[in-house]
Protein backbone atom coordinates (compact mmCIF):
# COMPACT_ATOMS: atom_id res chain seq x y z
CA UNK A 1 0.00 0.00 0.00
CA UNK A 2 1.42 3.39 -1.03
CA UNK A 3 1.90 5.79 1.86
CA UNK A 4 0.27 9.20 1.40
CA UNK A 5 2.80 12.00 0.81
CA UNK A 6 3.83 13.88 3.93
CA UNK A 7 3.71 17.40 2.43
CA UNK A 8 0.61 19.19 1.13
CA UNK A 9 0.37 22.29 -1.02
CA UNK A 10 -1.76 25.19 0.19
CA UNK A 11 -4.61 24.10 -2.08
CA UNK A 12 -4.40 20.48 -0.93
CA UNK A 13 -4.47 21.58 2.71
CA UNK A 14 -7.46 23.80 1.99
CA UNK A 15 -9.27 20.95 0.24
CA UNK A 16 -8.63 18.60 3.16
CA UNK A 17 -9.98 21.16 5.63
CA UNK A 18 -12.83 22.29 3.38
CA UNK A 19 -11.81 25.94 3.46
CA UNK A 20 -10.44 28.55 1.07
CA UNK A 21 -6.66 28.89 0.60
CA UNK A 22 -6.84 32.32 2.23
CA UNK A 23 -8.16 30.67 5.38
CA UNK A 24 -5.09 28.46 5.56
CA UNK A 25 -2.91 31.54 6.05
CA UNK A 26 -5.29 32.82 8.69
CA UNK A 27 -4.75 29.51 10.52
CA UNK A 28 -1.00 30.05 10.20
CA UNK A 29 -1.22 33.54 11.72
CA UNK A 30 -3.21 32.16 14.66
CA UNK A 31 -0.68 29.41 15.30
CA UNK A 32 -3.12 26.66 14.30
CA UNK A 33 -0.96 25.49 11.38
CA UNK A 34 2.75 25.68 10.64
CA UNK A 35 3.88 26.94 7.23
CA UNK A 36 6.99 25.31 5.79
CA UNK A 37 8.79 26.80 2.75
CA UNK A 38 8.52 24.79 -0.46
CA UNK A 39 11.43 23.59 -2.58
CA UNK A 40 11.58 26.95 -4.37
CA UNK A 41 11.61 28.78 -0.98
CA UNK A 42 8.68 30.94 -2.13
CA UNK A 43 5.75 28.54 -2.11
CA UNK A 44 4.24 27.02 1.02
CA UNK A 45 3.75 23.46 2.13
CA UNK A 46 2.05 21.92 5.16
CA UNK A 47 2.59 18.74 7.15
CA UNK A 48 -0.22 16.29 6.39
CA UNK A 49 -0.29 15.05 10.01
CA UNK A 50 -0.84 18.57 11.38
CA UNK A 51 -3.54 19.33 8.79
CA UNK A 52 -5.34 16.05 9.47
CA UNK A 53 -5.35 16.72 13.20
CA UNK A 54 -6.89 20.14 12.64
CA UNK A 55 -9.48 18.54 10.36
CA UNK A 56 -10.28 15.92 13.01
CA UNK A 57 -10.69 18.64 15.61
CA UNK A 58 -13.13 20.48 13.34
CA UNK A 59 -15.14 17.28 12.84
CA UNK A 60 -15.39 16.83 16.61
CA UNK A 61 -16.94 20.27 16.95
CA UNK A 62 -14.12 22.68 17.76
CA UNK A 63 -14.44 23.93 21.31
CA UNK A 64 -17.10 21.37 22.12
CA UNK A 65 -14.62 18.62 21.25
CA UNK A 66 -11.12 17.89 22.45
CA UNK A 67 -8.75 20.74 23.16
CA UNK A 68 -5.61 20.48 21.05
CA UNK A 69 -2.33 22.19 21.86
CA UNK A 70 0.43 22.28 19.25
CA UNK A 71 4.01 22.53 20.50
CA UNK A 72 7.13 22.48 18.35
CA UNK A 73 9.31 19.52 19.29
CA UNK A 74 12.38 17.75 17.95
CA UNK A 75 11.85 14.66 20.10
CA UNK A 76 9.15 12.41 18.63
CA UNK A 77 7.29 12.17 15.35
CA UNK A 78 4.03 10.23 15.49
CA UNK A 79 2.54 9.26 12.13
CA UNK A 80 -1.16 8.37 12.61
CA UNK A 81 -0.94 5.93 9.71
CA UNK A 82 1.24 3.69 11.84
CA UNK A 83 4.79 4.85 12.52
CA UNK A 84 6.75 6.28 15.45
CA UNK A 85 10.15 7.96 15.31
CA UNK A 86 12.50 9.18 18.04
CA UNK A 87 14.65 12.03 16.66
CA UNK A 88 14.30 10.54 13.19
CA UNK A 89 14.95 6.92 14.24
CA UNK A 90 12.20 4.31 13.80
CA UNK A 91 11.21 3.34 17.35
CA UNK A 92 10.30 -0.21 16.31
CA UNK A 93 13.81 -0.79 14.97
CA UNK A 94 15.34 0.71 18.10
CA UNK A 95 13.19 -1.66 20.16
CA UNK A 96 14.70 -4.68 18.44
CA UNK A 97 18.31 -3.53 18.37
CA UNK A 98 19.10 -1.18 21.24
CA UNK A 99 18.84 -0.91 24.99
CA UNK A 100 16.56 1.39 26.93
CA UNK A 101 19.52 3.40 28.23
CA UNK A 102 20.72 4.10 24.69
CA UNK A 103 17.30 5.29 23.60
CA UNK A 104 16.88 7.47 26.68
CA UNK A 105 20.18 9.17 25.83
CA UNK A 106 18.93 9.66 22.26
CA UNK A 107 15.71 11.27 23.51
CA UNK A 108 17.73 13.58 25.73
CA UNK A 109 19.63 14.89 22.75
CA UNK A 110 22.60 12.52 22.64
CA UNK A 111 23.63 10.10 19.92
CA UNK A 112 22.10 7.06 21.59
CA UNK A 113 25.36 5.25 22.26
CA UNK A 114 26.93 7.37 24.97
CA UNK A 115 29.53 5.58 27.05
CA UNK A 116 27.69 6.87 30.08
CA UNK A 117 24.61 4.90 29.03
CA UNK A 118 26.25 1.52 29.55
CA UNK A 119 25.35 -0.72 32.46
CA UNK A 120 26.37 0.52 35.86
CA UNK A 121 27.12 4.04 34.62
CA UNK A 122 23.46 4.62 35.51
CA UNK A 123 24.34 4.48 39.19
CA UNK A 124 22.13 6.11 41.84
CA UNK A 125 23.76 7.34 45.06
CA UNK A 126 23.54 4.47 47.59
CA UNK A 127 22.33 6.74 50.39
CA UNK A 128 19.50 8.03 48.17
CA UNK A 129 18.38 4.48 47.31
CA UNK A 130 18.43 3.53 50.98
CA UNK A 131 16.31 6.59 51.81
CA UNK A 132 13.80 5.64 49.08
CA UNK A 133 13.60 2.10 50.45
CA UNK A 134 12.98 3.33 53.99
CA UNK A 135 10.27 5.68 52.72
CA UNK A 136 8.46 2.68 51.28
CA UNK A 137 8.46 0.91 54.65
CA UNK A 138 5.33 2.84 55.64
CA UNK A 139 3.39 1.32 52.73
CA UNK A 140 1.30 -1.81 53.28
CA UNK A 141 2.79 -5.09 52.05
CA UNK A 142 0.23 -5.29 49.25
CA UNK A 143 1.30 -1.92 47.78
CA UNK A 144 2.01 -2.36 44.08
CA UNK A 145 5.13 -1.28 42.19
CA UNK A 146 3.56 1.94 40.88
CA UNK A 147 2.65 3.13 44.39
CA UNK A 148 6.20 2.38 45.48
CA UNK A 149 7.65 4.22 42.49
CA UNK A 150 5.79 7.43 43.38
CA UNK A 151 7.08 7.33 46.94
CA UNK A 152 10.58 6.55 45.70
CA UNK A 153 10.70 9.57 43.37
CA UNK A 154 9.71 11.93 46.19
CA UNK A 155 12.27 10.42 48.54
CA UNK A 156 15.09 10.46 45.98
CA UNK A 157 14.50 14.17 45.40
CA UNK A 158 15.24 15.02 49.04
CA UNK A 159 18.68 13.44 48.75
CA UNK A 160 19.74 15.45 45.68
CA UNK A 161 21.13 18.93 46.46
CA UNK A 162 21.59 19.61 42.72
CA UNK A 163 18.01 18.91 41.68
CA UNK A 164 17.37 22.57 40.83
CA UNK A 165 20.30 22.75 38.38
CA UNK A 166 18.58 23.02 34.99
CA UNK A 167 21.68 22.85 32.80
CA UNK A 168 21.09 20.04 30.27
CA UNK A 169 24.11 18.01 31.40
CA UNK A 170 22.94 18.23 35.01
CA UNK A 171 19.33 17.31 34.15
CA UNK A 172 20.40 14.22 32.20
CA UNK A 173 22.72 13.13 35.02
CA UNK A 174 19.82 13.56 37.43
CA UNK A 175 17.55 11.55 35.13
CA UNK A 176 19.97 8.60 34.99
CA UNK A 177 20.21 8.49 38.77
CA UNK A 178 16.45 8.99 39.15
CA UNK A 179 15.39 6.14 36.87
CA UNK A 180 18.03 3.76 38.23
CA UNK A 181 17.24 4.81 41.79
CA UNK A 182 13.53 4.14 41.38
CA UNK A 183 14.28 0.64 40.08
CA UNK A 184 16.84 -0.23 42.75
CA UNK A 185 14.62 1.00 45.57
CA UNK A 186 11.94 -1.56 44.69
CA UNK A 187 12.08 -4.83 46.66
CA UNK A 188 14.38 -7.33 44.96
CA UNK A 189 12.67 -10.64 44.16
CA UNK A 190 15.52 -12.43 42.40
CA UNK A 191 19.22 -11.62 41.87
CA UNK A 192 19.81 -9.43 38.76
CA UNK A 193 21.45 -11.30 35.88
CA UNK A 194 23.07 -8.15 34.49
CA UNK A 195 23.57 -4.43 35.03
CA UNK A 196 21.20 -2.78 32.53
CA UNK A 197 17.96 -1.16 33.61
CA UNK A 198 16.04 -4.08 32.06
CA UNK A 199 18.07 -6.60 34.07
CA UNK A 200 17.57 -4.67 37.31
CA UNK A 201 13.87 -4.10 36.69
CA UNK A 202 13.27 -7.77 35.87
CA UNK A 203 14.80 -8.69 39.25
CA UNK A 204 12.16 -6.49 40.95
CA UNK A 205 9.15 -7.79 39.00
CA UNK A 206 9.87 -11.51 38.55
CA UNK A 207 10.56 -14.42 40.91
CA UNK A 208 12.92 -16.17 38.48
CA UNK A 209 15.69 -15.32 36.00
CA UNK A 210 14.54 -14.36 32.49
CA UNK A 211 14.17 -17.03 29.82
CA UNK A 212 15.26 -16.72 26.21
CA UNK A 213 13.91 -13.54 24.64
CA UNK A 214 12.14 -12.26 27.75
CA UNK A 215 14.71 -9.61 28.59
CA UNK A 216 14.71 -8.43 24.96
CA UNK A 217 10.92 -8.07 25.17
CA UNK A 218 11.16 -6.10 28.42
CA UNK A 219 13.82 -3.79 27.00
CA UNK A 220 11.70 -3.32 23.87
CA UNK A 221 8.66 -2.43 25.97
CA UNK A 222 10.66 0.23 27.82
CA UNK A 223 11.88 1.66 24.52
CA UNK A 224 8.50 1.67 22.77
CA UNK A 225 6.82 3.38 25.73
CA UNK A 226 9.58 5.91 26.44
CA UNK A 227 7.73 8.67 24.59
CA UNK A 228 4.61 9.18 22.49
CA UNK A 229 4.72 12.80 21.45
CA UNK A 230 2.35 15.00 23.52
CA UNK A 231 0.35 12.45 25.50
CA UNK A 232 -1.57 13.72 28.54
CA UNK A 233 1.17 12.81 31.01
CA UNK A 234 3.80 14.45 28.81
CA UNK A 235 1.81 17.65 28.43
CA UNK A 236 1.28 17.79 32.19
CA UNK A 237 5.02 17.29 32.71
CA UNK A 238 5.82 20.07 30.22
CA UNK A 239 3.56 22.45 32.13
CA UNK A 240 5.46 21.57 35.32
CA UNK A 241 8.77 22.15 33.53
CA UNK A 242 7.54 25.51 32.22
CA UNK A 243 7.35 26.78 35.81
CA UNK A 244 10.83 25.35 36.41
CA UNK A 245 9.83 22.40 38.53
CA UNK A 246 12.88 20.19 39.12
CA UNK A 247 13.19 16.88 37.22
CA UNK A 248 11.83 14.89 40.17
CA UNK A 249 8.66 16.99 40.28
CA UNK A 250 8.38 16.74 36.50
CA UNK A 251 8.60 12.95 36.81
CA UNK A 252 6.01 12.93 39.60
CA UNK A 253 3.67 15.02 37.46
CA UNK A 254 4.03 12.49 34.67
CA UNK A 255 3.44 9.62 37.11
CA UNK A 256 0.28 11.29 38.43
CA UNK A 257 -1.28 12.01 35.05
CA UNK A 258 -0.06 8.74 33.59
CA UNK A 259 -1.73 6.76 36.35
CA UNK A 260 -5.22 7.54 35.08
CA UNK A 261 -7.30 4.56 33.93
CA UNK A 262 -7.44 6.07 30.44
CA UNK A 263 -3.65 6.29 30.24
CA UNK A 264 -1.07 3.85 31.66
CA UNK A 265 -3.74 2.55 34.02
CA UNK A 266 -5.27 0.84 31.00
CA UNK A 267 -2.35 -1.60 31.04
CA UNK A 268 -3.50 -2.84 34.45
CA UNK A 269 -6.97 -3.48 33.00
CA UNK A 270 -5.38 -5.53 30.21
CA UNK A 271 -3.49 -7.58 32.78
CA UNK A 272 -6.77 -8.38 34.54
CA UNK A 273 -8.48 -9.29 31.26
CA UNK A 274 -5.66 -11.60 30.17
CA UNK A 275 -5.42 -13.32 33.54
CA UNK A 276 -9.13 -14.09 33.36
CA UNK A 277 -8.82 -15.21 29.74
CA UNK A 278 -5.91 -17.51 30.57
CA UNK A 279 -7.83 -19.12 33.43
CA UNK A 280 -10.83 -19.78 31.21
CA UNK A 281 -8.82 -20.82 28.15
CA UNK A 282 -8.81 -19.75 24.49
CA UNK A 283 -12.10 -21.52 23.72
CA UNK A 284 -13.90 -19.22 26.19
CA UNK A 285 -12.61 -15.99 24.61
CA UNK A 286 -15.71 -15.32 22.44
CA UNK A 287 -17.94 -15.75 25.49
CA UNK A 288 -15.68 -13.49 27.56
CA UNK A 289 -15.84 -10.79 24.90
CA UNK A 290 -19.61 -11.16 24.66
CA UNK A 291 -20.00 -10.79 28.42
CA UNK A 292 -17.87 -7.64 28.49
CA UNK A 293 -19.69 -6.02 25.55
CA UNK A 294 -23.14 -6.97 26.86
CA UNK A 295 -22.41 -5.21 30.15
CA UNK A 296 -21.15 -2.15 28.30
CA UNK A 297 -17.61 -2.68 29.53
CA UNK A 298 -14.66 -1.25 27.65
CA UNK A 299 -12.32 -3.82 26.12
CA UNK A 300 -8.86 -2.52 27.05
CA UNK A 301 -5.96 -3.13 24.73
CA UNK A 302 -7.74 -2.32 21.46
CA UNK A 303 -8.07 0.84 19.38
CA UNK A 304 -6.18 4.09 19.68
CA UNK A 305 -7.21 7.74 19.73
CA UNK A 306 -4.37 8.82 17.43
CA UNK A 307 -3.49 5.98 15.08
CA UNK A 308 -5.75 5.65 12.07
CA UNK A 309 -3.69 2.64 11.03
CA UNK A 310 -2.19 0.03 13.34
CA UNK A 311 -0.26 0.85 16.49
CA UNK A 312 3.30 -0.04 15.42
CA UNK A 313 4.36 -0.50 19.03
CA UNK A 314 1.77 -3.24 19.51
CA UNK A 315 2.81 -5.22 16.46
CA UNK A 316 6.49 -5.08 17.40
CA UNK A 317 6.04 -5.96 21.07
CA UNK A 318 3.47 -8.71 20.45
CA UNK A 319 5.92 -10.35 18.06
CA UNK A 320 8.72 -10.22 20.63
CA UNK A 321 6.45 -11.56 23.38
CA UNK A 322 5.41 -14.47 21.15
CA UNK A 323 9.08 -15.30 20.56
CA UNK A 324 10.00 -15.00 24.24
CA UNK A 325 10.21 -18.21 26.22
CA UNK A 326 8.01 -21.18 25.39
CA UNK A 327 4.65 -20.83 23.69
CA UNK A 328 2.02 -20.65 26.41
CA UNK A 329 -1.70 -20.40 27.03
CA UNK A 330 -1.27 -16.61 27.13
CA UNK A 331 -0.07 -16.61 23.51
CA UNK A 332 -3.08 -18.67 22.46
CA UNK A 333 -5.48 -16.39 24.33
CA UNK A 334 -3.98 -13.24 22.82
CA UNK A 335 -4.25 -14.72 19.32
CA UNK A 336 -7.88 -15.69 19.87
CA UNK A 337 -8.71 -12.34 21.47
CA UNK A 338 -7.26 -10.39 18.52
CA UNK A 339 -9.13 -12.66 16.09
CA UNK A 340 -12.44 -12.30 17.92
CA UNK A 341 -12.26 -8.50 18.29
CA UNK A 342 -11.24 -8.07 14.67
CA UNK A 343 -13.86 -10.44 13.25
CA UNK A 344 -16.21 -7.66 12.11
CA UNK A 345 -13.60 -5.02 11.40
CA UNK A 346 -13.08 -4.24 15.07
CA UNK A 347 -10.20 -2.14 16.38
CA UNK A 348 -6.62 -3.37 16.11
CA UNK A 349 -4.59 -4.14 19.24
CA UNK A 350 -2.68 -1.32 20.89
CA UNK A 351 0.51 -1.36 22.92
CA UNK A 352 -1.39 -1.94 26.18
CA UNK A 353 -2.41 -5.41 24.98
CA UNK A 354 1.20 -6.26 24.16
CA UNK A 355 2.42 -4.92 27.49
CA UNK A 356 -0.21 -6.90 29.38
CA UNK A 357 0.71 -10.02 27.41
CA UNK A 358 4.35 -9.60 28.42
CA UNK A 359 3.47 -9.19 32.10
CA UNK A 360 1.07 -12.15 32.25
CA UNK A 361 3.10 -14.55 30.09
CA UNK A 362 6.28 -13.85 32.06
CA UNK A 363 4.44 -14.21 35.37
CA UNK A 364 5.49 -10.76 36.54
CA UNK A 365 4.22 -9.18 39.73
CA UNK A 366 0.61 -7.88 39.39
CA UNK A 367 0.72 -4.24 38.35
CA UNK A 368 3.96 -4.72 36.41
CA UNK A 369 2.52 -3.60 33.07
CA UNK A 370 1.62 -0.17 34.41
CA UNK A 371 4.95 0.06 36.23
CA UNK A 372 6.91 -0.70 33.04
CA UNK A 373 4.87 1.91 31.16
CA UNK A 374 5.42 4.66 33.71
CA UNK A 375 9.09 3.93 34.34
CA UNK A 376 9.73 4.05 30.59
CA UNK A 377 7.84 7.32 30.22
CA UNK A 378 10.14 8.99 32.76
CA UNK A 379 12.76 9.11 30.01
CA UNK A 380 10.32 10.88 27.72
CA UNK A 381 9.09 13.45 30.22
CA UNK A 382 12.69 14.39 31.05
CA UNK A 383 13.34 14.89 27.33
CA UNK A 384 10.33 17.20 27.15
CA UNK A 385 11.46 19.02 30.31
CA UNK A 386 14.82 19.67 28.66
CA UNK A 387 12.99 21.13 25.68
CA UNK A 388 10.63 23.16 27.87
CA UNK A 389 13.03 24.70 30.42
CA UNK A 390 14.18 27.45 27.99
CA UNK A 391 10.54 28.64 27.66
CA UNK A 392 9.45 29.57 31.21
CA UNK A 393 5.81 30.37 31.93
CA UNK A 394 4.63 30.06 28.34
CA UNK A 395 1.50 28.09 29.29
CA UNK A 396 -1.19 30.46 30.51
CA UNK A 397 -4.51 29.35 29.11
CA UNK A 398 -7.65 31.37 29.59
CA UNK A 399 -11.05 29.98 30.51
CA UNK A 400 -14.39 30.99 29.03
CA UNK A 401 -16.62 31.58 32.06
CA UNK A 402 -20.09 30.06 31.61
CA UNK A 403 -21.34 30.26 35.20
CA UNK A 404 -23.73 32.63 36.96
CA UNK A 405 -23.06 36.22 36.02
CA UNK A 406 -21.92 38.37 38.98
CA UNK A 407 -24.38 40.87 40.36
CA UNK A 408 -23.35 44.52 40.24
CA UNK A 409 -24.70 46.97 42.80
Amino acid sequence: MTRAPRWLTTQQAADLLGVKPETIYAYVSRGMLTRHPGADRRSSRFDRTEVERLAARARRGGRAGALEVIIDTEITLLDPEGALYYRGHDATILARTRRFEDVAELLWGGQGRSSRSSGRSWVPPPHAVELARRAQDVLPDEAGPVQRMRVAVAALATADPLRHDRRPESVTATARALIAGVVESLPERTPPQGETIAHRLWARLADRPPRRGELRALDAALILLADHELAASTFAARIAASVWADPYLVALTGLAAGGGVLHAGSAAAVESLLREATERGPAAIPQLVDERLRLGDRLPGFGHAIYTGRDPRADTLLDLVRRAGRRSAVDACVTELVSTIGRHGGPAPNVDLALGALAVKAGLLPGSAEAIFLLARMAGVVAHALEEYPHPLRFRSRALYTGVRPEHP
